[in-house]
Order: structure tokens, then sequence, then C-alpha cells
């Protein structure tokens, strides 16, 4: 719900956001550019006394003088019969030049303010702030909630290209974007009177008769005040016995008698006042030029937050299915409730809710959310969902558990839950364990284990089924089809390949984009798109519904796609790519994984892969030019054909980007494993944790489970287990 509301006002206005915020991005130069081109009092301070005797002096017929939130004074007069301003030197009271407002600013503020209508406009403008500020709000919500809680707003941020580029864009534009939506707010709702300006006395005054001559301004104790406080001021008119002189400052607004040059009336600025004038400078930068910057800095990236997410709203859009024949819930022998943040898992649903179909059971889907009483004739609950953030409830079932607690459930209703996410992640389907428990403990019987499925794998979806499937007593016909992004042509370049058996070998290839693999960025040759190394290159190998996925041993900056690949017995995928020759091409894709990538800093880097794991792991040594400690723990079958990168890897320890390299061969040498030679240097290693090394696994699941224990060894007395150094983003692992 949160994540609909937060879309709502980003669809709806739009337009109007954009336009309010570029010109209000353009005019937050204005007061930097005022403040750089305003010529200020010098080191000494400045009274108004001083400031106003120069000018009188030096401007005849001088009439008021004005002091902009830049510190610049223009001074307005009468000459030749025109009304003219000039800007001042404060220092000699001269005019340095004509003061000219620029016609372009008057036009912005106009559109700015009130879109060229008028009061309407103004109505129009206050709206748009006001979704401005609703959308700023929650979003800063949603971003916490995908972070993982409030203390992990600051970590990096995970999920493809365009969700990085939407909340990496928005976490730092927040701050600025919701203080200019609420001043904005503040003023509006003040033009239309619903906050009240202040000010609404004038300052009592009785006006003696003048009969003494004035006196010079440079000795009125009233104007002793300090320039920096000056508004406005008016001087008194020489040709009427009547006429004050009216002083505006930051304190309040009051009157003076010429021939005396003490107060006649002075009324203090309300708190009103004083708040309105605190707005006004945060909303503008009028006073603060660097905070007009930063406002304009953040203003100037609503554009992109709009189009990115419309974008985002789109994909979502698409990803919903169209189920066909979704039996009524009343009607319903099987409910299956779906939870998801980005409507991927409703593909799975989808799929699920047609094979249950086929195989006669009365099916009805929903979303969590939707989850109520008036299941009449219930016999199985299925509970497909995501996790978000910290083990938290997706979009689409925060509302579920909350309901769970209150409504009513038939007896003898059984269920089963499946979880997805990405094993990366600390709390990886941590929600769907929590509703596992939730149900068991209302009394439900549970079909089986919670299963989960780690990054929309359809082998794991698959096995899950079918488990469900002996449970219900039916055959289930699962056709499940992924929706897949655009792929690109690779053409393979290259291939090393290692082990002497063809059935059994590992070959390192390598790709570049083929003619027609085109860029929006350039129609001039074929490029590859950004990527980074430890990012998957998506395949789906002819034949097959489903891609296969392959760390990556390369960035786009190298120019190329490599990747590692071990051909196994009846893999369709690994035996179509390990059988490509130089020349041949693929359609392929990329896949970001920014949750597999050493964090930020110089702290040393503990690198440990078995096989075709090295893939990435040799990436990021290439890459470390700054010569950060990484210390590599590599495992392979023997140390003839197995031994992946071998010279490139005693050259990587020469050049110092690798400062250690650790082998351990299975079946040959001194037949160890690579959890053995961790274990083996847990005295060192235990150092080099409790120093901040960051751990990062690659390779086989049976492989990292291994590695797991050995690292729980090795953290023993330390204070610190394998579960402490996930949450922390210290322990990360790109595991299949």
């Amino acid at each position: 719900m949160l994540r609909k509301l937060h879309s709502i006002p980003g669809l709806v206005a739009a337009l109007l956001m954009t336009i309010v915020a570029l010109t209000g991005a353009v005019l937050s130069v204005n007061p930097a550019l005022e403040r750089a081109s305003a010529v200020r009092p010098g080191q000494d301070p400045l009274s108004v006394a001083t400031l106003a005797s120069r000018v009188s002096t030096s401007v005849p017929d001088v009439e008021t003088l004005i002091r902009r939130p830049s510190g610049a004074i223009i001074a307005y007069y009468q000459a030749n019969g025109e009304q003219r301003a000039s800007i001042i030197d404060p220092a000699t009271g001269k005019a340095v030049g004509d003061y000219r407002p620029s016609p372009v600013e008057r036009w912005l503020k106009n559109l700015h303010r009130k879109l060229f209508l008028g009061d309407a406009g103004r109505i129009a403008t206050g709206a748009t702030a006001a979704f401005m500020l609703f959308a700023a709000l929650t979003g800063l919500v949603l971003l916490a909630r995908r972070m993982g809680g409030w203390k992990h707003i600051l970590a990096p941020v995970r999920g493809d290209g365009l969700q990085r580029l939407h909340n990496e864009t928005a976490r730092a534009a927040l701050a600025g974007l919701t203080l200019s939506a609420m001043t904005g707010v503040f003023m509006s709702l003040t033009t239309f009177g619903v906050i009240p300006e202040g000010g609404a006395q004038e300052p009592a005054l009785s006006v003696p008769a003048i009969t003494t001559p004035p006196m010079p301004l440079r000795q009125m104790p009233a104007l002793a005040i300090d320039v920096s406080s000056l508004r406005q001021l008016t001087f008194a008119n020489a040709a009427d016995p009547t006429s004050l002189i009216e002083v505006n400052t930051t304190d309040g607004i009051g009157y003076v008698d010429p021939s005396s040059g003490g107060w006649l009336a002075f009324q203090p600025a309300d708190a009103w006042q004083r708040a309105h004038g605190v707005v006004r400078m945060l909303h503008t930068g009028e006073g603060l030029w660097w905070l007009g910057l930063i406002l304009g800095a953040s203003s100037a990236s609503v554009p992109l937050l709009a189009a990115t997410g419309l974008l985002l709203w789109l994909r979502r859009r698409r990803a919903m299915p169209k189920l066909a024949g979704n039996v009524p819930a009343r009607d319903a022998d099987t409910v299956l409730l779906v939870g998801t943040e980005g409507n991927s898992t409703w593909g799975f649903a989808s799929a699920l809710h047609a094979a249950l179909t086929r195989a006669g059971l009365r099916v009805h889907v929903a979303p969590m959310n939707d989850f109520a009483a008036g299941y009449r004739s219930l016999r199985y609950l299925l509970v497909l969902t995501a996790t978000y953030g910290d083990g938290d409830a997706p979009e689409s079932a925060v509302r579920f558990l909350p309901k769970l607690e209150r409504l009513t459930i038939p007896g003898g209703v059984a269920f089963g839950v499946l979880g997805f996410g990405d094993r990366q992640f600390p709390h990886f389907c941590g929600y769907a364990r929590t509703v596992h428990d939730a149900l068991t403990a209302r009394g439900l019987e549970a079909l089986t284990d919670p299963g989960t499925v780690d990054r929309q794998s359809e082998p794991e979806f698959r096995q899950w089924c079918t488990g469900l499937a002996e449970r219900l007593g039916v055959s289930l016909d699962i056709r499940y089809t992924p929706l897949l992004p655009p792929t690109i042509p690779l053409k393979l370049v290259s291939r090393d390949d290692y082990g002497a058996d063809p059935e059994d070998m590992t070959s390192v290839l390598r790709f570049m984009p083929a003619e027609g693999a085109r860029s929006w960025a350039t129609l001039l040759r074929p490029r590859l798109p950004r990527f980074e190394t430890g990012d998957l290159l998506g395949v789906v190998p002819p034949g097959a519904t489903s891609p296969r996925y392959y760390s990556l041993a390369s960035a786009t900056a190298d120019g190329l796609a490599e990747v590692c690949v071990r051909r196994h017995p009846n893999g369709v995928c690994s035996g179509y790519l390990t059988g490509l020759q130089p020349g041949e091409t693929i359609e392929a894709f990329m896949r970001p994984h920014a949750c597999f990538r050493p964090s930020a800093g110089s702290t040393p880097v503990i690198l440990i892969g078995a096989g075709t794991g090295i893939g990435p792991l040799i990436g990021f040594i290439r890459h470390n030019a700054a010569r950060r400690p990484m210390h590599l723990y590599f495992g392979a079958r023997n140390a003839d054909d197995g031994f992946l990168y071998r010279d490139e890897l005693r050259h990587l320890v020469a050049d110092r980007r690798l400062q250690a390299l650790t082998t351990a061969f299975s079946r040959s040498g001194s037949r160890s494993y690579v959890q053995e030679r961790l274990v083996a240097d847990a005295q060192s290693l235990r150092t080099l944790v409790t120093h901040g090394a960051q751990i990062m696994v690659c390779g086989g699941r049976r492989m990292a489970e291994g590695v797991a224990q050995a690292w729980e060894r090795i953290l023993t007395d330390t204070g610190l287990s394998v579960a402490q150094l996930r949450a922390q983003g210290r322990y990360v692992e790109d595991v299949y």
C-alpha cells in the first residue's frame, strides 16, 4: 500500500513537479550569483547611520535604501523626472552601476510560483509542493525498508541498474527535496491565509510637530544598528515637515524622528514574522547561497526521479499476469496468496495456478493483503512470498500477518509456503519463514517445510512444486516462462580449456559484442552494456526457457565479457557454451549483482573460491590498482589441469595486486580442501577479520557450506560469527 501511495503523486503530478522543480533549480543559482557580484562592506562594522549618511551625500534625492539578502545595497531615487535604482558601494556610498532586475528571473518566478495562472496557478503549485512532500516522505520510508532498516540507510543500494539509479538519486536528494517541499507548502498556505503572516499591529505612533532642523544622519542614535540587520530604509521627505524616517529590520519596523534621531515608535517582529523570514530563506537560499545550490541540485533530480519512477511502475505493471480461470474466493478449495515487491513472484504464481487448475483443483489467486474471511470450501492455503529488506513483508503482504491474527480459519486447512529472495541478503527468505511459523501457530498443518527460491531459480521452484504435488496427491504440469530482459549478440573471441576429459572440462570464455549489438548511446560501433566484475551473464540455451547465470570475471571497461564454465553431464547450457568455437555468437544479457563486490575502503579482502568460482575473484584482483591487501584461497581437483589462471595469478602476486595465494587440490599433492587451508591459517585470518577484513566466497553450494563451517571455527572466542559478518555485509557469497 505504501508503495502504491508513493507512486500516485508521482504519476498524477509528475509534469507539474518537473516544472516547479526545474524552475526552482534555475532560480536557486541566483543567490550565489548575486552574492558573487555584490559590493559588500569591508571588514569593519558598518552602521545604518553611516551608510545612510554616505548615500545621501553621494546620491541626491535618494528616497529608499534596500539591502538584498546577498548583502547588496540598492538605492532608489528620482533623476530627471524618472525613477532610478543604483547599486551602492557601502564603503563610499556612491552608485557603481544601475540595478536592473532580470526579466528572465521575473519570468521564471512567475512560472515557478503560479504557472502564469494567477491564484489558480498558486493553488496548483501549492498542491504540487504537497505532492512532492508526500512523495519525499513516503520515499524515505520505502528506502529505509529496502535497505533493511534505518541503521542501513547509508549502505550500498541493491537491485538492478534502474532500481539503483532511482534509489541512489533519491537518497542523495531526499533531504533537499523534503526541505524545499515543506517550506513551499508553508509559503503556499500563508498566501491563502491558512497560516498567518504576523505583524498585524502597526507601531503605535504619535507624530510630534517638528520645529528644529534635522539631525545629521550619521549622528542619529536610532540608526546606530548594524547594516546586516537592515531590510529597508525610507528617508524623510525634506519638503514635508511631518515626514519621518521609516526603518524595516530583521528585528522589527519603526519610525525615527529626523530632528532628534530617536525612535518615535518601534514594533518588534513577532514569532510568525520571524518564522516567515526563516522559511523564505530556507526555501529560496536568499541569505544562504550555499543552501540554495544544495536545494537546486536536489530539485534538478526530480525529472530523473520521475522518469525512473515511471519506468519502474510500468515494469511492475507489465509483470502482473492476466490470470484465466481464477475461481472466486468463496468457491475455491485452494487459495494461492502472493507477496511481492516488484511483481516478479506473480510469474511463478501464475504457473502454479495454471498447473493446479489443470490438476482439477479450484484455485483462487490474490495478493496476501487480500487475505480475508469467507473461504467456505478452503482445504489448502499456499503462500508464495518474497522478503523485503531486513526480513520484512513485501508491499503486497504488509497487512497479511495482522489479518491472520484477527480472522478465523476453518479447521482442517493445510498450508505450504515458498519464499523467494537472494542468498546474498542476510535474511534470505526471512519473511517466508515468519509466515510459515505464524500459520503453524494458528494450528494449520504444514504440507511441506518452507521452501526457498534463490534469484528466481526455476529448478528450485520446480523442486518445491514436485514435493507439493506428492503431498496433494496430484500431478503438476508446471509451465513457467520467465520474463527475460532484452538480449544482445555476443561473439566468442577466445577460449582457454582446462581438463583432460572433454566431458568434464572447464573453459574460460571471452565474448565481445557482435555486429548488431548496438547501444542507444552510439550508432558507430557495437558496445557492451554497462556491468561490473561479479555481475551475472544470463544465457538462454537453444530449446530452453529459463536462463542460466554465470559470474563475470570482467567489467565493461575491459572491453569483453569473460566467464568460467564447467561442463556438466547432461548440462544443457554448460554443454552449449563449452561447445562454442571462436567466431560463433550467443544471445545474452547482463544482470546486476551489486551485493557481491568488495566493499569500499582499504581494509583487507579474503577471497575464497573453488573451480569456476575463481571467475569474479580474479576480476576483483585484476582491478585492484590501489594494491589493497587481497588474500586468495583457491581450491581445485588437481594442480595440473585444474588450476585456472595459474600463470596470471602468479603475475598478480608479483605485481602486489594479490598479497597472498593459497591453493588446495583435492586429487593431487597434499590432497586438501580449501576449508582445511583456511583452518590451518586460523590465527592470521582471525587477525585480519578483527581488523575489518571482508570475506567473499564464490563456488558450489557444498563448498560454501564447508567454508562457512570453517569460519565458525576460526571465529571462536572472537565475539563474531558468520551470521554477524553477513549482517554487516562483511561475509558475502556467490554460490550455485
